[in-house]
């Protein structure tokens, strides 16, 4: 297929792009003590460069010590200069473009402030202050040139600062700066004036935008979002990066879009903007095939389109896409384990993906052994998987063992719930590049410790998974009790009235897949709806839960199962008081009691025959697909 329209130049004053695709400001965790651009940094900046993305635009950047929290990256001392002109040389050496996210992160931050930081929100600052702000905007715009930047970006979306003054939501101050239109947009035209003044007439100027403000009690109208951005071309902004989303309500989901979204969900928002507005349209939005994003740029809905995630998780896309090989993508499944959890969890040094595990560590490449190694790995779910392929492309000699009759494990059963086709899509993907790659597979063959005696492996890895074990409840033998395995590989219809007993993440996929099937679901849960699963999927709960029409009986603990009806003791979360009573059921489905396959006497044939080995995925302890995916590739990469 033809991307003729996609691989089209785009020229921005003096900048002149070679395609139009262009890799939106993510933030990545990379930066090393708020001050240091790293190898690695500069590593996952250049793979996607080569790979022909047209312009890469560096994450946040914080323009003075107040919002700096440990995450960013400043650009406000000679240091910052420095560091970052280590990365757009490396980036301009593989004949990549690099822009830079001026940024002010108002109240957003506040999570990751240490000592050195200052809370700064429209109603907190000083009339004099809001004057340093618009300076500090300017300096760091002078900066990006001298760093060598290429274009710059006025980050003004997702409740950061200048978003905060625009919105009536945010904004409540009655002097200058607040009350009426004008006076709410006063900060951002300043900031855009002395950004425009402090770079070349010839440097492209982008501005993040929301193509919506929504979901708080008062909100921009789109007449005064395309005034806004009218405006502010007038002022110097060349390009407006058109967004969505904010922190202050459930409109978060949009910046970094779950699964629950589809594939281009903020298409046509974005082109109804981009009609009303005298300056070029990039969009983004869940865009993760090379037809969709060729289709916006050729039917004038973009002019530049973010690939961001779709490039997280393969590293080549633009490249693959362009060499019509668009079936070799490891695509985005929108899980939002790595690419946002791991932004907001302080223990996670870097964002990572359940598909790419080696992102952010492109700097440690894949390299060649010099003595292959015969590999047994033990179980073909995504640890195993993970762990073959890494060990293939490095020269080793992988055979998987897998005691069904195919691939995917868990990943196969993570695919049945509601609006998970991209996960089905990757378990298919999978048992493609096993293929593809050559590894060879043993299907249906249950490893003995005298199978591993007999295969003579140089290396073992252990990832048989998780099973199900039964808890401790009186009647959970009972004929209307299954396992959720059972409820997801359909060896039972369930109707009716259905008792879902343990709502986290399994628990709560499990009861929209009965649900949608047509059956009444009441999910039970001793702690609260939807944990462990990620921040913003939990977020779709309620409304999925609404829609389906599950109950929810949180704080709930199952005491006994009889036909037709469950038991239960109920905690009042507030008075501590408990409430014994019955809920009548067709029948009960358990998501609790998943625990680790044995595996002790594989380890124990391992030390006798002095074969090194390692355990990894649920096989370790169970875990959710990213970490299973994660070991795997280091397990690959360390033999």
């Amino acid at each position: 297929m033809s991307y003729d329209a996609l691989f089209s130049p785009f020229k921005i004053r003096g900048l002149e792009l070679k395609n139009r695709i262009v890799l939106p400001g993510m933030n990545t965790k990379m930066v090393k003590n708020k001050h240091k651009i790293s190898d690695d940094m500069i590593a996952y900046h250049v793979e996607r460069a080569k790979a022909g993305c047209a312009l890469n635009i560096f994450e946040c950047v914080a323009l003075c010590p107040a919002p700096h929290a440990y995450m960013y990256m400043g650009l406000y001392t000679d240091e910052h200069v420095e560091q970052l002109k280590k990365l757009t040389d490396a980036v301009h050496k593989v004949d990549g473009k690099m822009a830079i996210q001026l940024w002010h992160g108002g109240f957003s931050p506040q999570m990751f402030f240490d000592e050195t930081n200052t809370l700064e929100t429209p109603d907190t600052l000083s009339v004099e202050r809001i004057h340093e702000i618009v300076e500090e905007f300017g300096r760091g715009a002078k900066r990006a040139v001298e760093a060598g930047f290429d274009a710059v970006e006025f980050h003004a979306a997702h409740s950061y600062l200048p978003h905060e003054f625009l919105s009536p939501g945010m904004n409540k101050r009655t002097d200058e700066y607040g009350g009426s239109f004008e006076n709410r947009c006063r900060f951002c035209y300043e900031v855009v004036k002395a950004i425009r003044d402090n770079i070349p007439e010839e440097m492209p100027f982008f501005m993040r935008v929301d193509c919506i403000d929504e979901l708080m009690d008062e909100v921009m109208s789109e007449e005064e979002i395309v005034k806004f951005i009218n405006n502010c071309a007038d002022l110097g902004v060349d390009i407006a990066d058109l967004s969505r989303g904010n922190a202050q309500s459930f409109a978060t989901v949009y910046e970094v879009p779950p699964f629950n979204l589809q594939h281009g969900f903020n298409i046509e928002n974005i082109y109804n903007i981009k009609k009303q507005i005298k300056i070029p349209a990039m969009g983004v939005g869940r865009i993760n095939t090379g037809e969709m994003a060729n289709k916006v740029i050729a039917e004038g809905k973009f002019d530049l389109v973010g690939i961001g995630r779709a490039q997280l998780a393969d590293p080549h896309w633009i490249e693959k896409v362009r060499n019509g090989k668009e079936d070799l993508i490891k695509h985005c499944v929108g899980c939002d384990q790595g690419c946002y959890d791991a932004v907001i969890n302080p223990k996670m040094s870097h964002i990572t993906c359940t598909r790419n595990p080696g992102l952010c560590l492109e700097y440690k490449e894949v390299k060649e052994v010099d003595e292959p190694k015969k590999v047994m790995i033990i179980g073909g779910g995504m640890a195993g998987i993970s762990a073959a392929e890494v060990l293939k492309k490095r020269g080793h000699e992988p055979v998987i063992f897998e005691a069904s009759d195919r691939l995917g494990g868990q990943f196969i059963l993570a695919g049945k719930a509601p609006m998970k086709d991209d996960w089905v899509k990757a378990v298919e993907w999978e048992n493609k590049e096993v293929e593809r790659l050559g590894i060879e597979v043993r299907y249906n063959t249950k490893v003995t410790p005298e199978l591993i005696e007999e295969f003579k492996p140089d290396h073992v890895v252990i990832a048989i998974g998780s099973d199900y074990v039964a808890p401790d409840i009186p009647g959970i033998d009972g004929e209307n009790v299954y396992s959720q395995y059972q409820a997801l590989n359909e060896d039972v219809k369930l109707s009716g009235h259905v008792a879902v007993v343990g709502c986290g993440w399994v628990g709560a996929e499990v009861a929209e897949y009965l649900a949608a099937r047509g059956a009444q679901v009441t999910v039970i849960e001793r702690k609260g709806v939807g944990t462990g699963l990620s921040m913003l999927r939990r977020m779709f709960i309620g409304p999925e839960f609404k829609y389906y029409k599950i109950n929810k009986m949180s704080g709930t603990n199952v005491v006994g199962i009889e036909p037709g009806k469950l038991n239960y003791i109920m905690t009042d979360r507030k008075t501590k008081e408990t409430i014994e009573g019955s809920l009548e059921c067709d029948s009960v489905v358990i998501c609790t009691g998943i625990t680790k396959r044995p595996s002790e006497n594989l380890q124990e044939k391992c030390n006798e025959l002095k074969i090194p080995f390692n355990v990894i995925g649920d096989a370790a302890s169970t875990r959710d697909l990213r970490i299973a995916a994660a070991e795997g590739y280091e397990v690959g990469m360390d033999i």
